[in-house]
């Protein structure tokens, strides 16, 4: 027994010994008082923190030496409950160092026994908390200037932050709210429950952002305040109480309520959804337009108006009749929009609540009285003040008149005895009347969607046609062009076009309409009397309005030595009439083109190849075309020695081969 009682000794002192070396090596400052309160502990953290060896403090009193004064009651205190056997976790208190520096120490302080269970002492276990008090000065210096209100209740609801920001917007000193609970003292009456269960929320972990609610002033008047309440937790994780980062947004509701007056009072159906496509904005104009809610008064007060996700006060100050009472919370889709058009409508509502916005879109809201009414709608995201999107609202326009007057106009193209179609700012086709359907055999459905110049006009000519259409798409529109249409069997029908800019009601361009002419048989006409004219036994020559040649045949080119390459597009009294007579000859072609015909004029006519002149006798006719526009002068002229001679205006007319 000896040996096993002198064995446990061994133990124990090898035990003891261990734990001495293990607590003298701690990277944690320990220190140990004995019954007296004299430093019998102190490792090399304790000695390293504070600048004291262990030889230097052993012996002496711990509080008496080393605590600044106005500390020294109450770790004494804490030591005496230790001694007594009760222990404290996490008590805070300053160290002085060698170098007359003061470190703030959270401590734990442990009864020390002996074998016997005989109470010989305390150790205190410490941390260091000098960086992180410093941290939490920072942070509470921080607080007290930031420019928002931040406030902080403990978990009984009561005032412990309170910053200047919060005191500049209240009026309330830090001393007036300190200890006062928030939601009973400070919260209106109508907000009170609402504000409790936040807070409430946050105490259980559960935080809230962006909550809105108005605070009492010490004038007694109300600040609007969008909170961030926040859970406060002490360094082991326990709640402690409750923050609030505020931003004061009186101001900014304020500006929503004239928003809001604006919207009631606008001349234009506005209306809005949430994210699940609900209505919750629906002013005047709309109720009115649609018969919904036209009838009564809407006396919605603050807290529905906020449940709709409209945000503030379409109601307030603004008595009128309001039908979102009447459609509030009503599908926009399932239940104002006709059947044709749910599935649209709803993509463009799809759009805009990822952020794709859509304007002028065209669509039919059902009324009360089951009629339909044409909107031309302007879709909007909606966004909240964190730019996070919450529905969609839409400026609309009725457009029920201007619909009918479109469809009046469709059925006046429709049946127009002329081709009339038309292209959009790509250059598909998007209208193609009956009559273009009859010329060219292609039926709407053939040629909706796709390219006119691409694959209706022959290769050769699809410059010329793209340029004219790229004009009218500029605002230059251009009257009696002529090019050819390819058929449905392949064949060219010949069109006078006159192209026209088409624009929104806006003024936008949003196209080209071509009003046409089938003038195939004309042209094959035209060609037909230049074959004639050509093949003529006689000199035949023309000029246009401008006196430039633009007929010159073969027994003209005989007769002058001029070929029709030298002649065409060149003046004919600048360069094939002598000095002399050019003034002569001149008036009588501008007395035909003003209608009066002059008989048996007589004049020169040059030769390339001679000095010789060619002396001729000219009967000067007026020409004008089927519309009987004077286009031109038709003279019959007698050559004085060798024929006749016809002097004529043919501005549509192709030469023929030879000329």
């Amino acid at each position: 027994m000896a040996l096993d009682r002198h064995g446990d000794r061994r133990e124990r002192h090898i035990e003891t010994k261990t734990q001495k070396k293990h607590t003298h090596r701690a990277n944690a400052p320990i220190f140990g008082i004995d019954r007296d309160g004299r430093v019998d502990v102190w490792n090399q953290c304790a000695a390293r923190l504070t600048g004291f060896g262990g030889e230097e403090v052993a012996g002496k009193r711990l509080v008496e030496e080393y605590i600044t004064d106005d500390y020294k009651a109450r770790v004494q205190e804490v030591f005496t409950k230790a001694l007594a056997g009760e222990e404290t976790a996490n008590f805070e208190f300053p160290l002085v160092t060698k170098g007359g520096v003061v470190l703030q120490i959270l401590l734990n302080a442990t009864t020390r026994r002996d074998d016997r269970g005989r109470v010989v002492g305390v150790v205190g276990i410490g941390q260091d908390i000098t960086a992180r008090m410093n941290q939490e000065q920072e942070y509470a210096r921080l607080i007290d200037a930031a420019n928002a209100p931040i406030f902080g209740i403990d978990v009984e609801g009561r005032v412990n932050v309170w910053n200047q920001c919060a005191i500049r917007l209240t009026g309330f000193d830090a001393g007036d709210v300190m200890g006062q609970h928030l939601v009973d003292d400070f919260i209106t009456e109508d907000y009170k429950e609402r504000v409790q269960d936040v807070f409430t929320k946050a105490l259980n972990g559960e935080e809230t952002a962006n909550f809105e609610f108005p605070l009492v002033t010490k004038p007694g008047t109300r600040v609007e305040v969008l909170l961030n309440a926040t859970t406060r937790r002490d360094e082991k994780n326990r709640v402690i109480g409750v923050v609030g980062i505020g931003q004061d947004i009186t101001a900014r509701i304020a500006q929503e309520q004239e928003y809001s007056r604006l919207i009631e009072t606008a001349n234009a159906p506005i209306f809005g959804i949430d994210r699940d496509g609900r209505v919750n904005v629906w002013n005047t104009c709309a109720s009115n337009l649609t018969g919904f809610g036209a009838a009564r008064k809407s006396n919605l007060d603050l807290r529905e108006i906020h449940a709709t996700g409209y945000g503030r006060a379409l109601d307030l100050g603004c008595p009128r009749r309001f039908g979102v009472a009447e459609v509030k919370g009503r599908h926009l889709v399932d239940d104002f929009i006709t059947p044709q058009y749910k599935s649209s409508v709803q993509d463009v509502f799809s759009q805009a609540l990822s952020g794709v916005e859509t304007a002028n879109f065209e669509f039919p809201l059902v009324t009360k009285a089951g009629k339909s009414v044409e909107i031309l709608l302007n879709a909007t995201t909606r966004r909240d003040e964190r730019d996070l999107i919450i529905g969609v609202v839409g400026i609309g326009q009725d457009i029920t008149a201007r619909v009918a007057q479109e469809q009046e106009y469709s059925r006046l193209i429709d049946t127009a005895n002329a081709p009339i179609f038309g292209v959009n700012v790509n250059g598909l086709i998007n209208v193609w009347n009956k009559n273009a359907e009859t010329v060219t055999e292609f039926s709407r459905e053939d040629t909706k969607g796709k390219n006119l110049v691409r694959d209706f006009i022959r290769e050769e000519h699809r410059d010329r046609v793209q340029e004219v259409f790229t004009k009218a798409l500029n605002g230059d529109e251009t009257a009696n062009f002529e090019f050819p249409l390819v058929t449905k069997a392949g064949k060219s029908v010949e069109i006078l076009l006159n192209a026209t800019t088409r624009r929104d009601e806006q003024g936008n361009v949003i196209g080209v309409v071509g009003i046409g002419q089938d003038i195939t048989a004309r042209i094959a006409q035209e060609q037909e009397y230049s074959r004639l004219i050509d093949s003529a036994n006689a000199p035949i020559f023309g000029v246009d309005m401008n006196g430039d040649v633009n007929v010159w045949n073969v027994c003209s080119a005989n007769l002058t030595g001029f070929l029709a390459s030298e002649t065409l597009g060149n003046s004919l009294v600048d360069n094939f009439i002598t000095p002399q007579y050019r003034p002569m000859v001149a008036e009588v072609i501008s007395r035909a083109l003003r209608g009066i015909e002059t008989a048996n004029f007589e004049f020169p006519l040059m030769n390339k190849t001679t000095t010789k002149l060619i002396s001729i006798l000219l009967n000067a006719t007026t020409r004008r075309d089927e519309t009987g526009k004077v286009v031109g002068v038709v003279g019959i002229v007698v050559e004085t020695l060798r024929g006749i001679v016809l002097l004529v205006l043919v501005p549509r007319v192709r030469p023929g081969p030879g000329v």
